[in-house]
């Protein structure tokens, strides 16, 4: 767990953030002991040159014969009143005269050297001098200066303050890293078990996921919802299998029959030609059947979006009003349609002329004659909304969602025609085209419901162009 910690992503990139903090502290602390540096020591200058301009105003104030006499009583003065790091010289043709530093070779301007510290400078002096040195008349020298000490003392202060606060974020930044590895371990052991465990059979295993919402629980929500997708494909596939091997057998036995019979019991000509007839019948049910799943497949695998254009659905509806109005009228259903304008969208005029077929074929085939049939069309906010309405028996609400499965009827004996294809087929046309078909009651009998995203009138001149 431990070196798993130090080899995670989280560890890494808090390691690389410590670093860069390091690196911009120590660039920090660089910038900020230079600048205490030299403003210690361009005090310390500027202390030495007020020093320096006291003793020339001592030596040219005094009386005549008496100027050396004021300058040394001048850094007597100074050297009772300062502290023992002040250190003053005056001195005439090389010798000393006053002052607490021993006589030196003039030099003007600003000084640093080593020095022996005078008697009584105690512990404090660090025997390192910066100072000022001037000529205060022909022949007469004076010297200021102060021992380093206190500026080494102020910048070891400032490195000492630094390095803790250099510490202790370094120790902040290495112990976050650490908690947040170790969280991120958990949480990446908790989603691997979890895959382990549904590879191993127990599909209703879900991850985890935190009210956090960051990014490893918004993994483990898609994954979460990928995995009820695919449980629910795998229970489809399961549900298709076993009702393509009932509706199968049902005709394969009725076909074995007919042919049976007509083998044993068949006398003449016509009598085989009958048989035949019923036989083929059925091997074209079949067929139907295996051609309405190969359709759903191909709709599902979206191969049919190469046919999508922007089209007006009012002509697609009054097609479909052409095609089955008749054909309503000859089955005793009557028939109304009210087509509103504005219905263009986004699809293909086959497919969706086969989606609000399919909804008419369920409403003649599943009401009695007489029961009247109506189709509206209108757009209601951005979606074209079509619907197909009967005055029939209806369908319970707990089984409104489940007619849309392949195979699926509420008549579970399966002996009445058709093979429990056409509403699937209609709700793979619609996720083809995004969009939502749904079954809701009409008070009395049943509404199809399909609404399609609709698209405005400039795409469709686009389109036309």
């Amino acid at each position: 767990m431990r070196a798993r910690i130090f080899q995670t992503e989280t560890f890494r990139l808090s390691a690389i953030y410590a670093g860069l903090f390091l690196g911009s502290m120590l660039l920090l602390i660089a910038l900020v002991y230079f600048l205490v540096s030299h403003a210690f020591e361009a005090s310390l200058l500027r202390d030495a040159r007020d020093d320096l301009a006291a003793i020339r105003k001592a030596y040219f104030l005094a009386k005549k014969g008496k100027e050396l006499h004021e300058a040394k009583e001048m850094i007597d003065d100074r050297l009772l009143a300062s502290d023992s790091m002040d250190l003053f010289l005056l001195q005439r043709n090389g010798k000393a005269i006053a002052g607490n530093l021993p006589a030196m070779r003039p030099i003007l301007g600003t000084q640093r050297f080593g020095y022996v510290p005078p008697p009584g400078a105690g512990a404090d002096a660090s025997g390192t001098l910066l100072g000022q040195g001037a000529a205060v008349a022909p022949g007469v020298y004076a010297f200021v200066g102060r021992d380093l000490f206190s500026l080494g003392r102020a910048e070891n202060e400032v490195l000492a303050a630094f390095g803790l606060t250099l510490a202790a974020m370094l120790g902040v930044a290495v112990g976050g890293g650490l908690v947040v590895s170790r969280s991120f371990v958990r949480r990446v052991d908790t989603i691997t078990a979890t895959c382990r465990s549904i590879m191993a059979g127990r599909l209703n295993e879900r991850i985890p996921v935190r009210s956090a919402r960051n990014e490893l629980d918004q993994l483990g929500a898609t994954v979460n919802q990928m995995l009820d997708r695919i449980n629910a494909l795998m229970e489809g596939v399961t549900q298709v299998s076993n009702d393509i091997a009932h509706d199968l057998r049902t005709p394969l036995t009725h076909l074995r029959y007919k042919l049976e019979r007509a083998r044993l019991s068949a006398r003449d000509v016509g009598q085989y030609q009958s048989a035949v007839d019923a036989a083929i019948a059925d091997c074209d049910e079949l067929i139907a059947m295996f051609g309405a799943l190969l359709r759903i497949a191909q709709i599902e695998s979206g191969s049919r979006r190469a046919g999508m254009q922007a089209i007006d659905a009012a002509d697609v509806l009054r097609d479909l009003v052409t095609l089955y109005g008749p054909a309503l009228d000859d089955s005793g259903h009557p028939f109304g349609a009210d087509i509103g304008p504005g219905l263009h969208l986004n699809g293909d005029p086959q497919l969706l002329l086969r989606l609000f077929s399919n909804l008419i074929d369920n409403a003649i085939h599943h009401t009695p004659v007489g029961t009247a049939i109506a189709l509206s069309a209108c757009r209601v906010g951005g979606a074209i909304r079509v619907a197909i309405a009967d005055a029939g028996p209806g369908i319970p609400p707990e089984d409104r969602e489940k007619v849309f499965r392949r195979f699926y009827r509420r008549e579970q004996s399966r002996t009445t025609p058709g093979s429990g294809l056409g509403l699937a087929l209609a709700s793979a046309i619609a996720d083809l085209h995004g969009a939502r078909i749904f079954l809701e009651d009409n008070r009395p009998g049943l509404r199809a419901v399909v609404e399609i995203p609709a698209i405005g009138r400039e795409a469709l001149a686009r389109a036309a162009e």
